[in-house]
């Protein structure tokens, strides 16, 4: 076994020290019984052979199948307690992953991003098959194989010798098999990783694929992954063969090596052939667990690489658990040196934005596409941390604020929004748990989603499916709105909230905008509609070097 593949058993057995010692003492009593098969070989053929007794070989046979149904229940038994072990760790670590997951710091996501984090999700999984109860069960029989040695010395140490031998060349033979498929399963899980990268990319590039001319190259760029996972699985089974091959090879030379060399006893007198007939049956089962575990090793590499895997992910950065807060979030805010260079990027996105906007006050952010519009309001929700420079909110910098306290005092309405897969309701509740059914409706109606709700069977108990993407652009696009209103927050921000909606959605969102101007909102638009720029106080171009903010009078939004 590598180092890895060891780190990991002790790590489980040491977390269950009870079911670890009941699996011992299942063990150690189904390895004992396992004697008695060769004890009845020798017993038979040196006396009922001999004296020809009935009785002695009836009795004999009686006990001997009683051995061998004890040894099987301990065995049996000895599975499910070793199925155990390990639940807390598999739990532990499915978890963790998932945790990361969900808190990691966001970035700009890829294919390749999103798949190696899907492999790490899997990780755990293959971790518990590696270390299942049969492979586990293996492992505490490697200890014993060594107890039938030394019996086999006690009746012939010649004979115990070979048997030794045998089983370090078995060892030796074993480790060398995990060493070759260990490189070989780093090279799988690399490969798996980019075809997972590929399926992502063919699915949620699906309509760029097909109007834009993708199918070609992405069927071409699989067939490459398929065939270089293809390869690498058949030189995986080749080695894993090879393995079982060698371990066979390695049974069957040591009993030819057993029989001679116990022939040759026999006819000197120093051995009987019953004796004989038994040890071969013993050193078999010595070398049996190292043959066994030969025929595991691709699993156990493959649960190593998944270890390294889940070792770098766990690497991410994550948002913090904890920090502080405010009494109360009065509604101003500040960039100050504010720089963003996206992840992968050369040049900064945002450089050294200097804004002071006063609470209650409506800022526009305008600028072509890709001038960081949509980033920047990502920075002010805490989504995302500057390279240099701060976000401060009422003098404070929003990093030291714990996330889930900042994001209570923000209603954001993305550019592309998402649902969880659950009902409306659940989706506004989750947003304000404390919202009762009157504030529901009343949310609802500012942003113009009644009629939406009021158009479904269900209400809002509707299951939401594909994460909202069902519902029309115009529909998801209200919903969001008053996902965001329900929050509540003194801060609101809006990422080009009349994209994709008709004449009555746009003049709700001009009503909605009034409304809050008026009571008192802090209200940051990324828009390049003329009647949202019109109503502005703030306006920061983004086009412009270091972002050039023109403060003016509101001209006010007017409903049509």
């Amino acid at each position: 076994m590598s180092g890895g593949a060891i780190g990991m058993l002790v790590l489980r057995l040491r977390a269950s020290p009870r079911l670890t010692a009941r699996v011992f003492a299942a063990s150690l009593a189904a390895n004992l019984l396992g004697l008695a098969s060769s004890f009845y070989t020798m017993l038979v053929l040196n006396r009922y052979v001999t004296h020809g007794v009935d009785s002695t070989l009836a009795a004999l046979t009686v006990g001997v199948v009683l051995s061998i149904a004890f040894e099987h229940l301990f065995r049996h038994v000895r599975l499910g307690i070793a199925g155990r072990i390990g639940r807390a760790e598999h739990e532990r670590l499915t978890t963790g992953a998932f945790g990361i997951l969900l808190t990691a710091r966001s970035g700009a996501g890829s294919a390749e991003g999103d798949a190696a984090r899907r492999e790490a999700l899997r990780a755990p999984e293959q971790i518990d098959s590696a270390l299942g109860s049969a492979n586990l069960a293996t492992l505490f029989d490697l200890p014993f194989a060594l107890g039938f040695i030394v019996v086999v010395a006690l009746i012939s140490w010649p004979l115990a010798a070979i048997c030794l031998v045998f089983t370090l060349l078995a060892i030796a033979a074993g480790l060398l098999a995990q060493a070759d498929m260990r490189a070989v399963g780093r090279d799988l899980a690399q490969a798996g990783a980019d075809a997972q990268g590929l399926v992502t990319a063919a699915i949620v590039g699906r309509d760029a694929v097909a109007l834009f001319g993708g199918a070609k190259p992405l069927l071409g760029d699989w067939q490459r992954a398929a065939k270089a996972l293809r390869t690498l699985r058949e030189r995986m089974s080749m080695r894993q063969g090879r393995a079982q091959s060698a371990a066979q090879s390695l049974q069957a030379l040591q009993g030819v090596a057993v029989i001679a060399t116990g022939a040759v006893l026999v006819v000197r007198g120093e051995l009987d052939v019953g004796s004989l007939i038994g040890i071969n049956l013993l050193v078999g089962r010595a070398l049996a667990p190292f043959t066994r575990l030969a025929q595991i090793g691709e699993s156990l590499a493959m649960a190593r690489q998944a270890q390294a895997r889940l070792e770098q992910f766990a690497r991410t950065a994550v948002e913090p658990p904890g920090g502080t807060s405010l009494p109360r979030y009065a509604g101003t805010l500040e960039l100050r040196d504010l720089t963003f260079t996206p992840p992968g990027g050369v040049t900064p996105l945002l450089r050294r934005l200097n804004l002071s906007v006063p609470a209650g006050n409506i800022l526009v952010l305008k600028g072509r596409n890709g001038s960081g519009k949509s980033t920047l309001i990502r920075l002010i929700a805490g989504l995302a941390d500057p390279q240099e420079g701060a976000v401060l909110a009422d003098g404070v910098d929003i990093r030291k604020f714990a996330p889930s306290w900042w994001r209570q005092q923000i209603g954001l309405l993305p550019q592309e929004p998402v649902f969880l897969n659950r009902t409306i309701r659940e989706n506004l509740l989750l947003a304000n748990p404390r919202l009762s059914e009157t504030e529901l409706h009343a949310v609802l109606h500012r942003a113009g989603a009644d009629r939406t709700v009021a158009d479904c069977a269900q209400g809002l108990d509707t299951p939401l499916r594909n994460f909202g993407h069902e519902l029309p652009t115009g529909h998801r696009r209200r919903l969001a709105l008053a996902r965001a209103l329900a929050v509540g927050g003194r801060l609101i921000l809006l990422d080009e909230p009349t994209d994709g909606l008709d004449s009555e959605g746009t003049a709700t969102v001009y009503r909605t905008l009034i409304e809050l101007a008026r009571s008192g909102h802090t209200v940051i638009i990324a828009s390049h509609d003329p009647r949202i720029l019109q109503g502005a106080s703030l306006v920061l171009d983004l086009d412009q070097p270091n972002g050039t903010a023109t403060v003016r009078d509101a001209a006010g939004l007017v409903t049509p």
